[in-house]
């Protein structure tokens, strides 16, 4: 118990400092005299609050500066994958989710600020280390990325649509659309869009993609598999079959699978709780995302191991 509630309090403070502005000022070294004038803080309790963020790991403390640690620095930093405040939100919405999920009987559900919330987390933002992900990553999948660089991209369960942003900067002349069902989801990516100057070739659409009724467009299609609730899984995927062109490539991301490391089982179950709670398919292998898309006609192209787990590469038959 005095470890989850250690947990807790850790989480409290590292949000708290961060609303209060000491993430960025402590991006370079400061004195605890200019801290305490910066928080408006005795000193002392200036130097208790460093203590405890040091033993978080959060700042180091050298020559009497205090400044953030190098990996607090990096999540913190302007060009970040994602945001440390949207981490920090996340944490806070997943205490009400499990809590949500453990005693009521029903689904939970999501707001659409608390969607935003997660979409901001998990679509990071559109940042050159994004730019840099996503080449790794298409590195592994040649075939998919010479289908995007010049053709028509497909993003079922787009977010804020960080896939489809960092591959419109990386492909000048790719063109896009992206599917998302919540109102201010769809509202974020296309704002991001917007404000990257590619929203001449990506198009968001807010809608159910299920759907969604352009056929026998696109060369590649992304769909988001962790984020869509069971009723939605096969409509979904026959609309997939039908927008691809054929013999165009459908990929599909395992996202979790069963931790082998101790430490990580109880955030999986605790993730599990949360996603099942949602009537999501939680950690489905990559053997069972094969075969979901089979059901819907798709066949099997290959599987790739990688970095960001297996990647199921599916394609639309040539005939049929």
């Amino acid at each position: 118990m005095e470890e989850l509630a250690t947990g807790a309090q850790a989480l409290a403070l590292l949000t708290l400092v961060h609303e209060r502005g000491w993430t960025g000022f402590l991006a370079e070294p400061r004195g605890l005299d200019q801290l305490a004038a910066f928080s408006r803080l005795p000193v002392d309790r200036v130097a208790n609050v460093v203590g405890a963020l040091e033993a978080l790991g959060f700042v180091e403390q050298h020559d009497g500066q205090v400044r953030l640690s190098p990996a607090y620095a990096e999540l913190s930093a302007d060009d970040a994958m994602t945001d440390l405040g949207n981490v920090l939100d996340r944490a806070e919405l997943m205490i009400r989710l499990v809590r949500e999920a453990a005693e009521d009987e029903g689904d939970v559900r999501l707001g659409d600020a608390e969607a935003l919330t997660i979409a901001k987390v998990v679509g990071g933002r559109p940042t050159p280390v994004t730019q840099a992900v996503f080449q790794h990553l298409y590195a592994e999948v040649p075939e998919y990325a010479d289908a995007v660089r010049d053709g028509r991209l497909l993003d079922v369960g787009c977010g804020v649509a960080g896939a489809t942003l960092a591959s419109a900067s990386m492909f000048p002349n790719m063109r896009a659309v992206a599917i998302e069902l919540v109102p201010a989801v769809a509202a974020e990516a296309e704002n991001r869009a917007k404000n990257l100057g590619v929203a001449d070739r990506v198009e968001v659409r807010c809608m159910d993609a299920r759907d969604f009724d352009e056929r026998d467009a696109f060369d590649a299609c992304f769909w988001a598999q962790p984020f869509f609730p069971e009723p939605f899984r096969a409509g979904t995927l026959r609309m997939i079959w039908g927008a691809l062109k054929p013999g165009a490539l459908l990929m599909i991301q395992e996202m979790e699978s069963e931790p082998q490391d101790e430490a990580q089982r109880v955030p999986f179950a605790l993730r599990r709780l949360v996603y099942e709670g949602q009537r999501v398919p939680f950690a489905p292998t990559a053997e069972q995302l094969v075969a979901e898309a089979e059901a819907a006609g798709l066949v099997p192209h290959r599987m790739v191991p990688t970095n960001f787990g297996r990647i199921v590469l599916m394609r639309r038959p040539e005939e049929g």
